[in-house]
């Protein structure tokens, strides 16, 4: 029945019984005058359009906000991007009116507001999240659109989430990443309300007037440039101008409105208590028992998120929970909290921001400063934090992995700020290469173990639950044909998970046909630390003015080594690397007829500011450089004791029996 639910719901489906109401504009909206004739800023458009007017009013009392938008067409793909009008809401609470649909031609209005055209649909764009949120989308599909039009309509949403108990809270933009020529803003509110607003990158200040019962704010923006974000900036950074309104004085005003959303005193069915029994029985200790529960949080409740109206924000009973066995991340928190709280061992939801992260604490105190919620567990005088929503987690409580939120907002009767959260995750991954070079012309063996703990274990678990071993071993093969072309696949993968420790392990096996390449009397191959090389990332733009983000927390240590059929010799050398980003230890060795290169790669934070970006960059350039090794291998060497060689400057070299030279340099490896 499931699979059918989901089927259903990933097709676009047509409400026939759903209507769009057609009302005239609300009178406490203010009508503003636009002028289509600027062409100031056409020249940066995108899309083949440009924003002549965006404008949001907003009415607290009433509990309404209208919208006013025009778009101008400037190039033959504007008309295809333009010409269909599409509004969504959630019809548990809100209620959509359009007011005004129209093309403006040649300085003459063509009225295009025709309700019998408009098809309303429940479309569920963010299935893919597996979250289901009961949204319909009203579509109007414009006839007769044409180079140079103006497509100006206006529209109302009527109705607040009931969730946010009759407080007010809101984000206007000042900023956006395509050019405006005109934005209006206007809030009108109850005096009686106490509003705080603070602007981000923004000086603009509201324009202030009063009523007997009413104080009205408005906020005029023109000619706003496009704001161009450099590539690789982390999620946390907004470059983007931004008016922040909120009636919530504080973080423990936050702390109090969602704390009731998560009552402690639940009775449970008799089913969930009789599971909680069985939980606390499966474990000798409470960090059994703690284990036991997460795991069975984890794995065996699937993600899955109703989130219609109040459930935004308000998780479902436990009960239902557990005996739906699905829920989104408040509900699987909610479901992780109750059941440890019943085995004696404090545990409350934690509110995230899992992309702006600790940037919040600059925000006004707002309910939609988060999108996620976890657990935080208190054991014999330590915190542990928990992500439910990740699923295959094993190892002690040590070894348990949290991702990089950096802060949160725990849900507790004597909360009053927001809690920074130290970063919990100490995995790593350690791989060895062996290339088996039997001959200098036969095949050559490749066999890698690799190691991985902390969240590269749970990751690599997830994905061979969600994959079949061939897909797994497919995908392995293709890392190293990326490298050798002839590479095949020798014996089937390996994989060991050793749950009490958290690491899973993955041998592979290859062959690897014409290994050497031949050039004129020589043969080359080129070694690299390929795992290392594929997570080196560097930013396009190079001139910043943003800041750069890093991995982070990236380990990695990766050895390879080479064992030749010839005894082979070279210098040994050793480097370091550090900059603001990363650390970066490398150790070339060489005895007899082995090869080794050792090479430790961990990153310090998850950016670089503007000012570090210049000597990030160069020393991420300076990090590929010291990736790779190269042996050549002479086949007339031994035609005269005499022979000579040139080599290239800052090469060491050893001619050995007089029948194999060695050469062994840094190579540029450049990544696209």
């Amino acid at each position: 029945m499931y699979g059918l639910l989901i089927s259903f719901f990933l097709r676009p489906t047509l409400l026939t019984a759903q209507k769009v109401q057609i009302e005239k504009e609300p009178s406490w909206v203010t009508v503003n005058t636009i002028d289509y004739s600027n062409t100031n800023l056409d020249k940066d458009a995108e899309d083949g359009y440009i924003d002549v007017d965006y404008e949001k009013q907003i009415s607290v009392e009433q509990q309404c906000v209208y919208y006013r938008r025009a778009e101008k067409i400037i190039s033959e793909s504007g008309i295809q991007n333009v010409s269909q009008i599409s509004q969504s809401y959630d019809p548990s609470y809100e209620q959509l009116v359009f007011h005004t649909i129209k093309i403006i031609r040649d300085g003459k209005t063509i009225n295009k507001l025709e309700p019998s055209k408009f098809k309303v649909i429940q479309q569920e764009t963010e299935l893919s999240r597996s979250i289901y949120n009961g949204n319909l989308s009203a579509v109007l599909i414009l006839e007769d659109v044409r180079k140079g039009d103006v497509i100006e309509y206006s529209y109302s949403i009527k109705g607040f989430n009931p969730i946010l108990r009759g407080k007010f809270a809101e984000n206007l933009s000042a900023g956006f990443s395509v050019p405006v020529y005109n934005m209006y803003y206007k809030l009108i509110s109850s005096n009686k309300r106490n509003l705080t607003i603070k602007n981000s990158l923004t000086n603009v200040q509201p324009i202030i007037s009063k009523t007997a019962n009413e104080n009205i704010y408005e906020w005029k923006f023109n000619d706003i440039n496009a704001i161009h974000e450099e590539d690789m900036t982390p999620s946390w950074y907004d470059p983007y101008p931004a008016v922040m309104i909120s009636e919530f004085k504080s973080w423990k005003e936050i702390n109090d409105w969602a704390a009731a959303l998560f009552p402690k005193n639940i009775t449970l069915s008799s089913s969930l208590k009789q599971k909680t029994e069985e939980l606390r029985a499966a474990g000798n200790t409470d960090e059994e028992r703690v284990l036991t529960a997460i795991k069975f949080v984890q794995d065996d409740v699937r993600y899955m998120g109703i989130e219609m109206g109040e459930n935004s924000h308000k998780p479902n009973n436990p009960n239902k929970i557990f005996a739906q066995r699905f829920g989104d991340c408040k509900d699987k928190s909610y479901l992780l909290c109750t059941i440890l709280r019943t085995m004696g061992i404090e545990a409350n939801p934690v509110l995230i921001n899992t992309d702006y992260k600790k940037q919040i604490q600059n925000w006004l105190p707002t309910p939609y400063a988060f999108d996620h919620t976890t657990v935080q567990i208190k054991l014999a005088d330590k915190i542990y934090w928990i992500d439910p929503t990740i699923s295959y987690q094993r190892g002690k409580l040590n070894d348990i992995s949290f991702p990089d939120y950096q802060i949160g907002l725990v849900l507790t009767d004597t909360t009053t700020n927001l809690t920074h959260i130290s970063l919990q995750d100490k995995g790593m991954v350690k791989t060895k290469e062996v290339f088996t070079v039997p001959t200098m012309y036969g095949k050559v063996r490749l066999d890698v173990t690799t190691e991985y703990t902390g969240s590269y274990a749970d990751n690599m678990r997830e994905q061979f639950k969600d994959n079949s071993v061939y897909g797994m071993q497919k995908s392995f093969l293709n890392f190293y044909i990326s490298y050798y072309d002839e590479t095949s696949i020798a014996e089937s993968l390996e994989v060991k998970d050793d749950e009490s420790k958290g690491m899973f392990t993955i041998t592979e096996h290859y062959d690897i046909d014409n290994f050497w390449n031949d050039e004129k009397d020589e043969k080359k191959v080129s070694f690299s630390a390929f795992l290392i090389n594929s997570v080196i990332k560097k930013p396009k733009d190079i001139a910043r003015k943003m800041p750069v983000s890093v991995d982070y927390p990236t380990h990695y240590i990766e050895d390879i080594e080479i064992n030749l059929p010839e005894t082979w010799d070279a210098e040994k050398s050793q480097h370091h690397l550090s900059c603001a980003a990363f650390n970066l230890n490398s150790k070339f060795d060489s005895h007899k007829n082995k090869i080794t290169l050792h090479y430790d790669y961990e990153t310090l934070k998850d950016f670089v500011s503007p000012e570090e970006s210049k000597d990030f960059i160069a020393d991420c350039a300076e990090f590929s450089n010291k990736l790779g090794y190269q042996l050549t291998y002479d086949t007339n060497i031994n035609n005269s004791n005499e022979t000579k060689a040139s080599f290239p400057p800052l090469l060491t070299f050893l001619m050995i029996g007089g029948s194999v030279v060695a050469l062994v340099w840094w190579t540029q490896k450049r990544r696209s």
